[in-house]
C-alpha cells in the first residue's frame, strides 16, 4: 500500500503544472524599444525621466500579446502604431513577462 500511495503522489507531483511568476511593468510608450519581429529582444525603461534604474531586456515570442487599446493586433501593426503614437500625458504601455524565463507575454498600449 505504501508503494502504491509513493508512486500516486511522485506522479501527482511530476504531471503538476509548473507556475511562472509574471511580473507587470507599467511604462511611457517612449521607454520601449521593440524588436523588428517577434522573434527578438526588446528593451525598456521601467521608469520616468531620470531615474537610477536600468533598461531591462526581455524576449519576445510568437506567443506575446500585442494589445493597442484594448484591441488585440498583429505585432506588424502594434509596431506602427508604437512608431506613430502620439506622446500625450494619458499615454502608457503595460509589460508582462515571466521573470523565471525573462518572456514577454503581453504588451499593452493606450493612446
Amino acid at each position: 500500500m505504501t508503494i502504491r500511495k509513493t508512486l500516486i503522489a511522485t506522479l501527482l507531483l511530476l504531471g503538476a503544472p509548473a507556475f511562472a511568476l509574471i511580473d507587470a511593468i507599467e511604462v511611457t510608450p517612449d521607454n520601449i524599444i521593440l524588436p523588428g519581429t517577434t522573434n527578438g529582444t526588446m528593451t525598456f525603461k521601467p521608469c520616468v525621466g531620470e531615474c537610477d534604474e536600468d533598461h531591462k531586456r526581455a524576449r519576445l515570442t510568437a506567443d506575446t500579446k500585442f494589445v493597442v487599446d484594448g484591441e488585440a493586433v498583429k505585432f506588424e501593426e502594434f509596431r506602427r502604431d508604437h512608431a506613430t503614437l502620439r506622446r500625450s500625458k494619458n499615454s502608457y504601455a503595460l509589460v508582462s513577462y515571466e521573470t523565471d524565463t525573462n518572456t514577454v507575454t503581453n504588451i499593452e498600449m493606450s493612446r
